[in-house]
């Protein structure tokens, strides 16, 4: 695809998207929300999460604010700075300028970009430095430069940062080491600069190492939770939806075309098979024996998006692909900006509107603090009731399991003992010491969540 259709296109999906955020009804999704009242407190962690994203979040509102639109905007940005490493990425590659930066502005168009450019996530910035990793290790492949091997390990250190999943590039690394003996070659004969590499991911990510220390390991224990090998139930059919969400996420047309390459292989192209397979097929595997989330092998579409845009040599193909991807771009983005009544869309519709009649609740009541069980719940509420004189507070015994991060920044301590509302059960404020009598409200409308939370007026005796 020519450049000067390529170029104006990008712009009109970019002023469609802007159009749409403000047109639309949807809200914040919890962990967006979450994300933003995490940057509110600065850390060198958080239960679930490293925390890069947060840190930037909080840069980012300090100049632009914390509304929903400029929120919405950040990951277009990110967005603009991932196109920008994949052009260098394919100069380093092999490709020319011009095909580098037709390459750049295509990869603005698959699906999973236009989707997650909606979505504010610790994956945007993982595929960023992935990116710049993957360059800086193209580099080295070619010219062994002492700054090259800092650069890569200032990256990586960043990748974990932002996601955990950091962890698959080291696993790439040592993979193609074992089975390509060129660059086999090229870390033995330079094992000074891969110590720097690694000894620069250290110190970058010591800091995070340090706060989970202090904190009990909960956010490595919270990860190794989600693998949840306790409950192993074998679905195969699980495993190809993973991987159909996949190939959609690329665009069809791209990963179809772009195979046909691999009948000639080339090292570039074992390269990029070695920092995409092995996430797929773990990630795979994952899916069939407990779950997996289609996002889990982010990393992973950088790499294949490489090798298939190289590959691809079919005009025709490029122009149906080009095709289905702005098309698929510009109907998720309608679909956002009429608020589209899709199944889909429920867990970020109405939350507003929730929140607002909690207000009149809490107001009604003379209350200025909620309690909330949900940690989702309490994330949109902070967020949509950041203006109001709110209190929000966890309900969590001392000494109790730690399940969210607000159990450790905003917990309901035991002796208590000014009024609040309730949204949860209460079950779990049991263990108050203060005597107190409950007095059930009417729940305004949950069409946001398939489960109903009960609401509470907590008055002490």
């Amino acid at each position: 695809m020519p450049n000067k259709i390529l170029l104006p296109s990008v712009i009109i999906l970019l002023l469609l998207k802007i159009v749409a955020l403000n047109f639309t009804t949807f809200n914040l999704f919890g962990d967006e929300a979450q994300y933003w009242l995490w940057s509110k407190d600065i850390h060198f962690g958080y239960f679930s999460k490293p925390p890069f994203l947060s840190w930037i979040i909080r840069i980012y509102t300090e100049m632009l604010g914390s509304s929903f639109v400029s929120l919405k905007l950040l990951p277009t940005f990110v967005y603009l700075l991932i196109a920008w490493s994949i052009f260098n990425l394919l100069v380093n590659s092999g490709l020319n300028k011009k095909d580098s930066l037709a390459g750049c502005l295509i990869f603005l168009f698959i699906p999973a970009v236009s989707f997650s450019s909606f979505i504010i996530s610790t994956d945007l910035f993982l595929l960023l430095f992935w990116t710049l990793s993957l360059n800086e290790l193209i580099k080295i492949s070619r010219e062994q430069r002492l700054k090259n091997f800092i650069l890569l390990g200032i990256f990586v250190g960043l990748g974990f940062l932002s996601k955990y999943a950091a962890v698959y590039f080291i696993i790439c690394l040592f993979i193609l080491i074992l089975l390509d003996k060129n660059f086999r070659k090229v870390f033995l004969d330079n094992l000074f600069g891969f110590s720097l590499a690694f000894l620069s991911v250290f110190i970058i990510i010591m800091p995070n190492i340090i706060w989970n220390f202090n904190n009990g390991w909960i956010t490595f224990s919270h990860t190794s939770d989600n693998a949840n090998l306790e409950n192993i139930e074998f679905d195969l059919v699980r495993g190809l939806e993973f991987l159909f969400i996949q190939v959609l996420m690329l665009g069809p047309l791209l990963v179809f075309g772009g195979a046909f390459s691999l009948i000639k292989k080339n090292r570039l192209q074992k390269i990029l098979l070695i920092f995409s397979l092995p996430i797929i097929i773990i990630v795979f595997v994952e899916a069939v024996i407990v779950r997996a989330n289609a996002n889990w092998a982010a990393p992973a579409l950088i790499s294949l998006f490489i090798l298939f845009y190289m590959g691809i040599k079919n005009s025709i193909l490029k122009i149906l692909n080009f095709v289905f991807n702005f098309t698929f771009c510009a109907v998720f983005f309608i679909m956002i900006a009429t608020s589209y009544p899709f199944n889909f869309f429920n867990r970020i519709n109405g939350l507003a509107n929730y929140a607002k009649e909690i207000y009149n609740l809490s107001s009604n009541q003379s209350v200025e603090r909620i309690v909330i069980s949900d940690r989702l719940l309490f994330s949109s509420m902070s967020y949509e009731l950041r203006e109001k004189n709110i209190e929000f507070y966890m309900p969590h015994k001392k000494n109790t399991e730690i399940t969210n991060h607000f159990k450790i920044s905003s917990p309901l301590k035991s002796k208590t003992e000014k009024n609040f509302l309730l949204i949860g059960s209460p079950s779990d404020i049991n263990y108050l010491e203060n005597k107190y009598k409950l007095i059930k409200k009417i729940a305004p409308d949950q069409k946001f969540t398939k489960r109903n939370f009960d609401i509470y007026g907590v008055i002490f005796e």
